[in-house]
C-alpha cells in the first residue's frame, strides 16, 4: 500500500529517481523489467503519478546503483517523513529539486526584498552574490554555483517560456552589489527582461517600509497539470509547500505586494532612472 505521503514530496522524490536513472545511463524498459513491473508503473513513479513505497524505492536505487547518504534520504522521503504538504530539501539536494520543479512551471511568481531574484541575475552580479553567501567556499565550487544559476535561466528562451512575475524592494536596486558599473549592468539587464513578452518586473518603492514581504523571499509555481508550490528557502534548506492554506498564504501575499508595488511601465521607468544616476 502506498504511504500517506503529500503531492509535493511524491513529485519530488520521482524527479530525483529520474535523474538518477538517466545519470546511471539507464532506461524505463530496463529499470521496470529489473523490477518486474510495466514501463508506465515506473514512468508514474518519476511523473510523480503515484506514490512509491519505500520498498519500491530501495529497489529502484538498488538498480541504478544509488547508494549512502541519497538513499537514506529518499527513503526517509519515501516513508512519508516531512509530513502533510511539505518537501524539506537540504540545500545539497535543494538546488536540484528546485530546478526540476522550475523547468515543468507555466507560471512563477518570486518575491526578493533585498536581492535581484536568480532567473534574473547577470554572471557578475551572481558571482558577488554566491561570493558573500558562500563565503567557506572555494573559488571553483561558487563558479560552478554561478555557473548552474545561469544555466537555469536557459527556461526564459525557450519557445513557449514560463510566465514570470519578479517582486522586489527598490532597494535591491540600491545596493552596489558588486561594485557600482556590475549593478548597473544588472539592472539593464533586468530593464531588457521587462520588455520581453510573458516577463513583467514590479518594484515595491522606498516610501512603502512595511509590507507582508518583510519575513523573507519567496516563491509560487503554477503547473499545468499538478497543484500550484510554494517555495521558501533558509541557510541551510529549502521547504516544498503545496498545502492549500499554505499555497494561499503564499499567494495573497504576493497579491498585496503587488498592490503597494509601482506598475510594470512605471518600474521599467524607475529601474532607467536608477541605471542613469549610478552610470553618472
Amino acid at each position: 500500500m502506498a504511504p500517506k505521503r503529500s503531492g509535493i514530496a511524491t513529485r519530488g522524490i520521482g524527479f530525483e529517481l529520474e535523474r538518477h536513472r538517466k545519470a546511471a545511463r539507464m532506461t524505463l524498459q530496463q529499470v521496470a523489467d529489473r523490477l518486474g513491473v510495466s514501463i508506465s508503473t515506473i514512468s508514474r513513479l518519476e511523473n510523480g503519478k503515484r506514490a512509491a513505497t519505500s520498498e519500491e524505492v530501495a529497489s529502484i536505487l538498488a538498480i541504478i546503483g544509488v547508494t549512502g547518504d541519497v538513499r537514506q534520504r529518499l527513503l526517509s522521503q519515501a516513508r512519508g517523513g516531512n509530513g502533510h504538504g511539505l518537501l524539506v530539501a537540504p540545500l545539497s539536494a535543494q538546488s536540484r529539486t528546485y530546478w526540476e520543479f522550475e523547468q515543468r512551471a507555466s507560471k512563477i511568481i518570486n518575491f526578493e526584498p533585498i536581492l535581484i531574484p536568480g532567473l534574473a541575475q547577470t554572471a557578475d552580479y551572481s558571482r558577488a552574490v554566491i561570493s558573500a553567501l558562500q563565503f567557506h567556499e572555494s573559488e571553483s565550487e561558487i563558479e560552478s554555483r554561478v555557473a548552474n544559476r545561469l544555466a537555469r535561466q536557459a527556461l526564459l528562451t525557450r519557445r513557449q517560456p514560463p510566465g514570470l512575475c519578479l517582486i522586489m524592494n527598490e532597494a535591491a536596486l540600491r545596493q552596489p552589489i558588486g561594485g557600482p558599473g556590475v549593478m548597473t549592468r544588472q539592472i539593464r539587464h533586468l530593464i531588457e527582461l521587462a520588455e520581453r513578452p510573458g516577463i513583467a518586473v514590479h518594484i515595491i518603492p522606498s516610501d512603502v517600509v512595511t509590507h507582508p514581504g518583510l519575513s523573507g523571499s519567496f516563491v509560487i509555481m503554477t503547473f499545468e497539470n499538478s497543484p500550484t508550490m510554494a517555495y521558501v528557502e533558509s541557510r541551510t534548506s529549502g521547504m516544498f509547500l503545496d498545502d492549500p492554506a499554505a499555497v494561499h498564504f503564499h499567494q495573497q501575499t504576493a497579491d498585496m505586494l503587488l498592490a503597494v508595488s509601482h506598475d510594470a511601465p512605471s518600474s521599467v521607468d524607475l529601474m532607467r532612472s536608477i541605471a542613469e544616476g549610478s552610470s553618472g
